[in-house]
């Protein structure tokens, strides 16, 4: 482990900003700053309260009622010491950062108050824009706020050349104090983004959460802006006196870091290309799917369990205590329980009107990339069928594609549809071991262990069941991706034999201008779970249809091109 040098380290502390404490602003003679900081959050940002002997200054308000109370406060307290102007900065105009400036009648009221935004936010801001300021989404109610000071304005600004074509646009503001803030137009999370300077303190707003899920593709999100940006920053990173970044949501961050940082966001970016615009109605799509992924998490993670515990007893009766003991430590059951309770109690929340439908689907995120990092590697692979784990690893991706709007058509591929689905029925009907390998791996430890699972954890779904195919002949090639397809067929062959199906029939024919796939099992699936599928085999390029209370499924594919 590397060693911090113990000098070095001790500056780094004392730059940090601490929450809710009057301290010294770096690069200033006598600003203080008081901040208000948050565990990242959509629905409140930062604050930043800042006193001089001649201003007071704040750097967005938030969304937080409590948050406003404090700030309220304090500002009356310096306000009763010396009069002065009070100005607010807003990074953006996102609902996130300045509800309360645009709601609390209490704020607007004090004395001296301007309100300082980039000019295109200041016009979303005094039309009370529900888009531009993401009060829609959010499902808030906003109103319009004065901006008694438009920033960045072309009579205002400086154009400083950074190479490329790309120019960085600065203005000056100068204090009664004798500092001077410094404004730089940061455009790409949204039109209107800025960084703000004072001596050391840079603060970026929401630069680095600009490719985050639920954040690309907001109203005037910008990928090549945002590209752009993330130069700009790196100039002023270069050739201005910042030791400190102050960003829109969490702690503040030394200067020294932020390289690495804006590489990551740079690489994020590059590939969001085809981001969708994020609305409400990519919200509401993201929520159906938030609900469906929660039910197939459990789902899921109930198959893995069940099968690694009934493994592990198996193993150890069998005298295989140490292999039994590797099997129970992967479980971990506790954890993946956590993950998926915590997910269940913020769904209650929400139920109840306690949590936003944003903050459901990032939630959503948040638990999905748990398990998916809990599963990662080939730990399971002789443990659970390929087909359900390559099922499991696209939990993430595909709610991904939804939040984002971006869809990969890239593995459509024609296919002929017979030899696929003979070939999944083999594999369902098949153990995935032979006699003659178990004699082979009689000399080998390893591979006898691996054998000894492979055997003991076989679940045969299928073994009572008649399974069976009829396809038309001919039938053209149809374009599918062919892996996701087979192993959506799979889950819902799945599904009906674990509600005791006895006969499973799949027919292959012409449908009009399509081929059809008619699956035929003994009930319905429910209708949350029908959804799931529409969703999942839309992804591999075939559209689900069913019929009433019929319990068949008819898929649909295009034939491909000729």
């Amino acid at each position: 482990m590397a060693q911090h040098s113990p000098r070095l380290f001790s500056i780094e502390v004392r730059t940090m900003l601490e929450d809710q404490r009057w301290q010294p602003v770096p690069g200033t003679a006598g600003a203080e700053i008081y901040p208000f900081l948050r565990k990242p959050d959509v629905c409140c940002s930062n604050a930043y309260l800042i006193r001089t002997p001649g201003d007071i200054l704040l750097i967005d308000t938030g969304a937080d009622a409590g948050q406003m109370d404090r700030i309220l406060s304090l500002v009356e307290d310096l306000l009763r010491e010396a009069p002065r102007p009070v100005t607010l900065f807003l990074t953006h105009c996102h609902a996130d950062h300045c509800y309360r400036a645009a709601r609390d009648r209490r704020f607007r009221a004090i004395p001296g108050l301007t309100v300082a935004a980039e000019e295109t936010g200041a016009r979303a801001l005094e039309s009370g824009d529900p888009v531009r300021t993401v009060a829609e989404l959010m499902g808030w109610e906003i109103e319009p706020l004065p901006v008694g000071l438009p920033l960045l304005a072309a009579r205002d600004r400086e154009a400083l050349e950074m190479g490329g074509g790309i120019a960085l646009h600065r203005q000056e503001i100068p204090l009664r104090s004798g500092e001077t803030v410094l404004v730089y137009h940061t455009p790409g999370h949204s039109p209107d983004s800025i960084c703000i300077r004072l001596g050391g303190c840079l603060f970026i707003g929401d630069l680095l959460f600009s490719t985050s899920p639920g954040v690309a593709g907001l109203a005037g999100w910008d990928q090549p802006a945002l590209l752009a940006s993330v130069g700009r920053v790196r100039w002023i990173l270069a050739h201005e006196p910042v030791s400190l970044c102050c960003p829109g949501h969490g702690r503040s961050i030394p200067a020294a870091a932020m390289p690495a940082l804006l590489d990551r966001l740079q690489e994020e970016a590059e590939g969001m290309a085809e981001v969708g615009a994020f609305d409400r109605e990519r919200l509401a799509d993201a929520l159906e799917h938030a609900v469906d992924l929660l039910q197939e998490s459990n789902r899921v993670f109930a198959a893995i369990a069940g099968r690694l515990y009934a493994l592990a007893y198996r193993l150890d009766d069998l005298g295989e205590a140490a292999e039994a003991r590797r099997y129970q430590d992967l479980l971990e059951s506790d954890q993946i329980d956590t993950f998926l309770a915590d997910f269940s109690r913020f769904a209650d929340e929400f139920e109840t009107g306690k949590k936003l439908e944003v903050q459901l689907v990032l939630k959503a995120v948040q638990v999905i990339q748990r398990i998916e990092a809990h599963f990662a590697g080939d730990r399971l692979n002789h443990v659970v069928e390929a087909s359900l784990l390559r099922r499991t690893g696209r939990l993430l991706v595909d709610f991904m594609a939804t939040i984002t709007g971006s869809q990969d058509h890239a593995c459509l591929a024609a296919a002929d549809l017979p030899p696929v689905l003979r070939d999944l029925i083999a594999e369902a009907l098949t153990p995935p071991f032979s006699d003659e390998a178990f004699i082979e791996a009689a000399d080998d430890p390893a591979a006898y262990r691996a054998e000894l699972v492979s055997r003991l954890a076989y679940l045969p779904l299928f073994e009572s069941v008649d399974l069976s195919l009829d396809a038309e002949s001919p039938l053209p090639p149809v374009l599918v991706d062919r892996e996701r397809f087979s192993d959506e067929v799979a889950g819902v062959l799945e599904d009906m034999a674990a509600a005791g199906a006895r006969e499973i029939r799949l027919t292959l024919r012409r449908e009009e201008d399509a081929v059809g796939l008619l699956i035929r099992g003994p009930a319905p699936l429910s209708a949350r779970r029908l959804r799931f599928y529409r969703r999942k085999f839309g992804l591999a390029g075939a559209s689900l249809e069913t019929f009433g209370d019929d319990p068949g499924l008819l898929l649909l594919l295009r034939p491909a091109p000729s």
